[in-house]
């Protein structure tokens, strides 16, 4: 992995833990846009390289595969479901930030549902996580496999292609 994503990472980790509650119902929609779009964009960048070894495309490194289940773990816990407030269901017209979102209609017309997805999401990276620290090889690529289908089934239900 490339050092900027850790970066990346590290910003975001501390700029969701200063987001309290009401600075949430505050946040203009643009920013939770973009809030989520780099929660989700470092979650890509760090599972790509996981699934690509636990498919056999790319070399199997352990110490690379721990450090980015650990790293997923870490940013998941920004909880990126958190920002899909009301108003950021479409695009703000005008903002440099937020142009675009592919946020289906259904993550607010059925939230139990998302919500659900995005738990099944989380257990799969706990999971993955735990299996990274037990470092068991068949363990990771099994869980990492689990990660990829509950984030799949999320996208599926709530991510316009």
């Amino acid at each position: 992995m490339k050092p900027r994503t850790g970066y990346l990472a590290a910003g975001l980790m501390f700029a969701a833990a200063s987001v309290s509650s009401l600075a949430l119902a505050q946040m203009k929609p643009e920013d939770a846009i973009h809030a989520r779009q780099a929660i989700m964009r470092v979650n890509g960048l760090t599972f790509g390289p996981l699934a690509g070894m636990a498919q056999g495309k790319i070399p199997f490194n352990k110490e690379a595969f721990v450090a980015g289940a650990l790293r997923l773990e870490a940013v998941w816990q920004l909880d990126p479901t958190k920002y899909f407030l009301p108003g950021t269901d479409k695009p703000i017209p005008g903002s440099k930030i937020a142009e675009y979102t592919n946020a289906k209609s259904e993550i607010w017309s059925e939230p139990a549902k998302f919500k659900r997805a995005a738990e099944n999401a989380g257990e799969a990276i706990g999971k993955l996580a735990q299996a990274a620290r037990s470092g068991d090889e068949s363990a990771m690529k099994s869980a990492a496999g689990n990660v990829g289908k509950a984030c799949k089934a999320c996208h599926d239900d709530f991510h316009a292609k």
